[in-house]
């Protein structure tokens, strides 16, 4: 009885367990339709409304029950006539088939055969000429900055080469005006790599737009200090509100602007707009048309209708990005060069003056000693050299009577009587060939503040032939 009860529990749960399977693996349907909601009809309606819509899972289109996509989140991308429904994480995109007006539903057919899941995560998908593009997302324990077109003919999404790879966790925004992908900031993480970058998102904060006709990206500047305490860190984020000039989103309770194409911050000044961001943090089921957002309620099957307006907001005093920081390192380099070469010319031309002053002291020096020192420089080596052979020193007041300068103000005394003394001493050195000094001086005992000046002790008999010999 006990094996039989084994048995049976066995078939029991291998039934489940195949129908759980089978259930789990039933493909997407080719093509399906829906009803003519309140929802749907208002954007197919707007010809000219170009977006991109995040759905809630009350307010899904593609039947995904009982597949393995029944948790992927799915996005409507419209484009004037063009209406695409695409399941993130996937490749998997639905078209609108020609809308039928005598119909009661819409019709959705399957374009893609995509076999990968699970990847390009957080992706921003969006419409350009026609184009369907994909770019950036996380996968395979990495961010990545790729850009990937739809290719309609093979039914397949092909990379598309550009001249750089640009990161990004979501922070970006597409300019269908001027036909730009704007990234302010870079966020770099791969799981691959050992050290900060597998534990933490490294930031990059140089700022570039990729041009998408010419597909090269094209750096702005450098985000600025006071923007990047505005974005949230360590976050894989597309839940942006986009505009026709930017996008807006939450930071600390607050709606805040981004204006890429005036590169301009703008910080919401209404708290009831503030609210109503709030309440539809998820980013679900809302666009931008025509300055108004339209905010879609799956239980009530209306749309709340709020106008935008820029006067709700204030200008910040900064902007997205500023000068590229490459420029501020150009110009410190430029100033260290100058810098470099203002003071190797002061070098120069002192070494210049001074190989000049040594030549005219060795032409005096061949003819004879008593030429090297002349006028007031003789006279205060012997005031020196006397003071110095007694034992004592000379004081300031002194030398200023022997140098003629008594009568003029201290700055200029103390000018003349550094110039003669190093002159003296310079002089002195190329005379004997030897690095020294032949006067030196000294505080005063008594009065610290000043100084007295004498002969040095080793030099006198040498100074004392010197003049002798005069």
């Amino acid at each position: 009885m006990f094996y039989k009860k084994i048995i049976l529990f066995f078939l029991l749960g291998l039934i489940s367990t195949t129908q759980i399977i089978t259930a789990q693996s039933r493909d997407l349907p080719d093509q399906f339709s829906t009803p003519k909601t309140p929802f749907l009809s208002k954007i197919i309606s707007y010809k000219s409304l170009k977006t991109k819509i995040f759905l809630s899972t009350t307010n899904l289109i593609v039947p995904t029950a009982g597949t393995i996509f029944f948790d992927n989140v799915q996005e409507i991308i419209k484009s004037n006539d063009s209406v695409f429904v695409l399941l993130e994480r996937t490749g998997v995109v639905y078209r609108l088939d020609p809308v039928v007006d005598s119909s009661n539903s819409y019709s959705f057919h399957r374009l893609d055969h995509t076999i990968n899941i699970n990847y390009n995560i957080e992706a921003n998908n969006f419409l350009f000429k026609n184009h369907l593009y994909s770019y950036g997302g996380y996968g395979f324990w990495r961010l990545n900055g790729q850009l990937r077109s739809y290719n309609f003919l093979d039914k397949e999404w092909d990379i598309v080469p550009t001249n750089n790879e640009i990161f990004s966790n979501g922070y970006n925004w597409v300019s269908q005006k001027d036909g730009k992908l704007y990234v302010p900031f870079q966020t770099i993480s791969n799981g691959s790599i050992k050290g900060d970058q597998n534990v933490t998102r490294v930031r990059l904060y140089d700022s570039y737009y990729l041009d998408l006709n010419l597909l090269e990206w094209k750096k702005l500047g450098t985000i600025h200090s006071k923007t990047i305490k505005l974005v949230r860190a360590n976050n894989i984020i597309n839940s942006f509100l986009a505009t026709d000039r930017g996008f807006l989103f939450m930071h600390d309770d607050v709606a805040y602007y981004f204006d890429f194409l005036n590169n301009k911050i703008f910080e919401s000044k209404n708290s009831e707009l503030n609210q109503f961001f709030i309440r539809r943090a998820s980013n679900e089921n809302i666009f931008y048309y025509n300055d108004s957002i339209y905010s879609f309620s799956p239980s009530l099957q209306t749309y709340d209708i709020k106008p935008l307006s820029i006067s709700d907001f204030k200008e910040l005093d900064f902007p997205i990005w500023g000068i590229d920081n490459n420029y501020y390192y150009l110009l410190l380099s430029f100033l260290t060069i100058l810098l470099l070469t203002y003071f190797s010319i002061r070098i120069y031309k002192r070494r210049v003056k001074k190989k000049i002053q040594q030549s005219s002291l060795k032409i005096l020096k061949t003819k004879t000693i008593g030429q090297v020192f002349i006028g007031v420089e003789l006279s205060l080596i012997q005031l020196l050299l006397e003071a110095s052979l007694k034992g004592v020193n000379v004081e300031i007041g002194d030398i200023n009577h022997v140098l003629g300068i008594k009568d003029k103000n201290i700055g200029l005394q103390k000018k003349v009587r550094s110039d003669v003394i190093n002159t003296i001493n310079e002089k002195y050195s190329i005379v004997i060939n030897k690095e020294t000094q032949l006067i030196v001086s000294v505080r005063k005992e008594n009065d610290k503040r000043f100084y007295e000046y004498f002969i040095n002790d080793l030099e006198l008999k040498t100074i004392k032939k010197i003049l002798e010999k005069k």
